[in-house]
């Protein structure tokens, strides 16, 4: 259809994306005052087959019914000559654009992760598996704070399931082969715990900036049934390796049992490798000089006056009339003057330090430097 054309009561206003699931669109809704929304129109010939027709309308009527924060809400969908679902409108950009720029930083992987986790166990408590976890049915809106992330998760496997074509020859899988769980390739039969699976990949796509099995379309479904899980890069925590091991377990029964568990696993796993930063060394007291022994006021007076009377005793042989500074009373005056004018006086105070120490009480400074696009289908 093409922009402008009312589609029922909405009428299209610009295409968003374009895949091999169809068409996404902005559109009005005519009915509700000309609210904006985003329908996803399917390809005219995916419910031919009475049996698809029916799954369609119940897996439609079970999205609709998911009330969660985390899942894109379903407003309507048709079964007409041109099927097509409403789903709310939001601006932003899909996790995969997002990841092809580069690896997410660990935290704002877990982040991402937990709120998808959040929404696939909301859908599984009401008993419907997505089926299509993948980065491009992940939206972001930036959230109220600055380089905070809100995520979206739609795109529930509704038309996926009904136009991809077979990938094995034991009967038809859908999905995508890059994120679909190892039981769905081997059996007719899976539980929400190859969303689990799907997820898991996702979280490593997320924390690498690339898939876990890559290659052709063989290579990767041989990486799901027996292939070792790569190492995760340096930059990423140690542990969040083991935890994306257990997400990505061959065996349903060894895999975290259901979303919430994966990703509090690895929150857990950022928390380990992210230890608060430990207190600086408390600087080394400087080493307290051993204090002078100070001078007994005694000192100078006796040692002049014993070397005066010393002089004077030396001296009085070799004079009749010894002068008078040879005089042995005179050494002993002189000695009591001399305690008087400086043997009583206190010693001199040291001078202020003109080096002021930190204070307790002063405040620390640290003194820094200087100072979406739309979903795709």
């Amino acid at each position: 259809m093409a922009v402008g054309d009312d589609l029922d009561r909405y009428r299209l206003i610009r295409l968003l994306g374009r895949g091999g699931m169809g068409e996404v669109h902005i559109a009005e809704d005519t009915s509700r005052d000309d609210r904006k929304v985003a329908i996803k129109l399917l390809p005219t010939d995916v419910l031919r087959d009475p049996d698809l027709e029916e799954r369609f309308r119940r897996e439609c009527a079970l999205a609709a019914r998911i009330d969660h924060p985390n899942v894109l809400p379903v407003y309507d969908y048709s079964v007409g000559a041109r099927p097509y679902i409403v789903m709310r409108y939001v601006e932003g950009t899909d996790l995969a654009t997002e990841v092809a720029h580069g690896p997410l930083s660990p935290q704002r992987a877990v982040s991402v992760v937990e709120q998808v986790a959040a929404a696939l166990d909301a859908a599984h408590r009401k008993a419907l598996r997505h089926r299509d976890v993948k980065p491009s049915n992940v939206l972001l809106e930036q959230g109220a704070r600055r380089g905070t992330d809100h995520a979206w998760l739609f795109d529930w496997g509704i038309a996926q399931p009904i136009t991809a074509p077979p990938i094995t020859r034991l009967g038809q899988v859908v999905g995508t082969p890059h994120y679909i769980a190892p039981e769905r390739l081997e059996t007719s039969g899976s539980d929400h715990r190859a969303d689990v699976y799907s997820l898991a990949v996702v979280l490593y796509e997320c924390l690498a900036g690339r898939r876990p099995f890559d290659g052709d379309e063989v290579q990767v479904l041989m990486g799901h049934l027996k292939g070792e899980v790569p190492q995760l890069p340096p930059h990423v925590p140690p542990a969040m390796q083991k935890v994306v091991e257990r997400g990505l377990a061959k065996h349903p029964a060894d895999r975290y049992q259901s979303a919430g568990e994966l990703a509090a696993a690895a929150h857990e796993a950022l928390d380990e490798e992210l230890p608060a930063p430990a207190p600086a060394p408390a600087p080394e007291p400087a080493p307290t000089p051993e204090p002078s022994r100070p001078r007994s006021p005694w000192t100078t007076p006796v040692v002049t006056g014993v070397l005066a009377g010393g002089v004077s005793l030396v001296a009085t042989p070799f004079f009749l009339d010894p002068p008078l500074w040879s005089h042995p009373a005179l050494a002993i005056a002189v000695a009591l003057l001399t305690y008087a004018v400086t043997g009583n006086s206190p010693p001199p105070t040291p001078p202020e330090p003109t080096t002021k120490g930190p204070n307790p009480g002063d405040e620390t400074r640290d003194v820094g430097s200087g100072g979406f696009p739309s979903p795709r289908p």
